[in-house]
């Protein structure tokens, strides 16, 4: 018995004793309870603390295998630079080379590169008009106008003391009877096609520079050109555009393959793939290298609708020569056109492999006095360009003379049968007016 009992001797009746040896009871439970706890929340610590020691003996343990194993296989995960070429490292571990261009976020920000394009590239808005033919119960046609609009974008190209000169897309412009430039800080003005080539799918327009405020052409520039040949497979670009006709935007991308053969609407091009999103109104916009040089013309007419991210630019080095003609063609009267005097024959490719003829035109008739006949071209030769633009079909030959001014001096590129095969002559030749033809 305590001292505490002892203490309050008779003093305590029965009851209260046992009720006091009850409390006591209970307290020597709890605390019994609770040493126990400790001692197993002692041992949980314990386990969690060798757990993790044996789990990085392991940890470490691989890592070191799989560094073995790299070392040992010459590790191409690492790089495929040879040791020579390597700094060597403590642990005689090659380390991954970070290339520079990935080292800064400016690879990824374009925002410096836009900047600098963007005055060089113009929206265009067109008002067009087309004729629908109908055909009533009986077979009659009834012609009906319709008006519509589309929208496009151009590149500032060139500049004259008059004029301002815009490369786009034929397709943009095509059956347009205005158009309408907006330039980067949101002015307008309007422009007039200078010439066009459906074959090519390039257009160049005109803006009197009378029509811009001085502002504006102090703002504006002209684009600077780069070389689409030196284009490689995986290069950065950028390409800029009136996506849906809202204005201006950017996306950016890697070009996916070189000289794919696209066709579309019976025209077939060799063109630059690229997984830059190119939209509706894209069309005539600039795709640019990572210096912001412009190494395309992009087309949504050739743009694959059938699968995501397949987008398709016109190589700008491969066009340069049409673009410059573009520039420089004149509106001429029909009696101002060219003439030559023949009558030919397209030979198409079915034709070709056929007969073993080369593509173009196979003269058949030469008129007596004429152009043609002065200039020394024959019956059986096969047309195949006139100054140095390609021609395959009566149509493009017209076309063609169509834009080239009577009484000046030009050539004619055509194939001639020597020896049972065909080679290569270049002809001179001035030429006549079409009114003097008729």
């Amino acid at each position: 018995m305590s001292d505490e009992w002892k203490e309050k001797g008779n003093m305590t009746s029965a009851a209260e004793v046992n009720l006091m040896k009850a409390e006591e009871y209970r307290e020597s439970l709890r605390t019994g309870r609770n040493r126990e706890k400790k001692q197993k929340s002692g041992k949980k610590i314990a386990l969690l603390i060798a757990g993790a020691a044996i789990t990085g003996i392991l940890a470490a343990s691989i890592f070191q295998g799989v560094n073995w194993y790299r070392a040992e296989e010459g590790s191409s995960a690492v790089g495929k630079e040879s040791i020579s070429e390597l700094d060597a490292q403590p642990s005689g571990v090659p380390q991954v080379q970070i290339p520079e261009q990935a080292t800064g976020a400016e690879v990824f920000d374009v925002s410096n590169v836009v900047e600098n394009v963007m005055p060089a590239v113009v929206a265009i808005s067109c008002d067009v008009e087309t004729v629908r033919t109908s055909y009533d119960f009986f077979g009659r046609g009834y012609e009906q106008k319709e008006r519509g609009s589309t929208s496009g974008t151009g590149i500032i190209i060139s500049q004259s003391e008059s004029e301002l000169l815009i490369v786009t897309n034929n397709h943009v412009i095509e059956d347009a009877v205005q158009v309408t430039i907006e330039f980067c800080d949101k002015t307008t003005a309007p422009a007039q096609v200078k010439g066009a080539e459906e074959g090519d799918d390039l257009a160049v327009v005109s803006v009197q520079l009378k029509d811009l405020s001085m502002e504006t052409t102090r703002q504006i520039r002209l684009a600077s050109i780069g070389d689409s040949q030196k284009v490689k497979m995986g290069e950065f670009v950028i390409a800029i555009g009136n996506a849906l006709g809202y204005g201006q935007s950017v996306t950016v991308g890697y070009v996916s393959a070189l000289d794919r053969e696209v066709t579309a609407d019976g025209v077939t091009l060799n063109l630059l793939q690229v997984d830059a999103a190119i939209n509706p109104g894209n069309s005539g916009g600039a795709l640019l290298n990572a210096n912001g040089e412009v190494i395309g013309i992009n087309s949504v007419k050739y743009s694959d609708t059938q699968v995501e991210r397949v987008g398709y630019a016109i190589p700008i080095s491969e066009v340069l020569p049409i673009i410059n003609d573009l520039m420089s063609r004149e509106q001429l009267s029909e009696g101002e056109m060219a003439y030559l005097g023949i009558v030919g024959k397209n030979v198409d490719s079915s034709h070709a492999s056929s007969f073993r003829m080369p593509e173009g035109i196979f003269v058949s008739q030469i008129g007596e006095g004429t152009p043609a006949e002065a200039a020394g071209l024959h019956v059986g030769d096969i047309i195949v360009g006139v100054n140095h633009r390609n021609v395959a079909t009566m149509e493009e030959l017209l076309h063609v003379l169509g834009y080239t001014r009577g009484g000046t001096e030009g050539t004619l590129q055509i194939k001639v049968l020597e020896n049972g095969s065909y080679v290569d002559r270049e002809l001179s030749v001035v030429f006549g007016y079409r009114g003097d033809g008729k």
